[in-house]
């Protein structure tokens, strides 16, 4: 969303953000409930949610750090090498975009009052399912966009 607006980057940071919560509401599968090893789940109250000390919160450590980076490869890819957006602008806004799930990651571990209010709308809006055929979809969709994104290079 940054890159719509590059000569205005605390409004691109802002959209970045604000689509986070866009995308969440799309019903999508929950790649927490396959991946994720030492989050307890509080089925009841999310905001109970925890993230327990041992070798599952390192092992969820790497997960994270490893899907943000192959968001920001994604966006590098698709926005800098094919259209030609800032750099600074491409990672504003894949930082903006995945902000909320790592203030939400930070809550689970560290349950600091300030932050109850945004993980209560992240977790009203957020529609996720276990069922495996959203995974399928949503690589369908990525499929898509990337293969529009070439696509959109020879074109223009």
């Amino acid at each position: 969303m940054a890159s719509l607006v590059p000569n205005e980057p605390l409004l691109g940071f802002a959209l970045g953000f604000a689509s986070h919560f866009a995308i969440d509401s799309i019903p999508h599968w929950n790649e927490g409930h396959a991946f994720m090893r030492s989050v307890v789940k509080n089925k009841h109250d999310v905001l109970q949610t925890r993230i327990q000390h041992g070798k599952d919160f390192l092992h969820d450590i790497a997960i994270v750090l490893a899907d943000s980076m192959l968001g920001f490869a994604l966006a590098v890819l698709i926005l800098f090498y094919f259209f030609h957006v800032p750099l600074y602008i491409v990672l504003l806004g894949a930082f903006a975009g995945q902000t909320p799930d790592g203030l939400q990651f930070v809550y689970y571990k560290m349950h600091w009052r300030w932050m109850e209010p945004l993980q209560k709308f992240h977790s009203k809006i957020q529609k996720e399912s276990t069922n495996p055929l959203y995974l399928l979809r949503e690589v369908g969709l990525i499929a898509v966009v990337v293969a529009l994104g070439v696509f959109g290079v020879f074109v223009l």
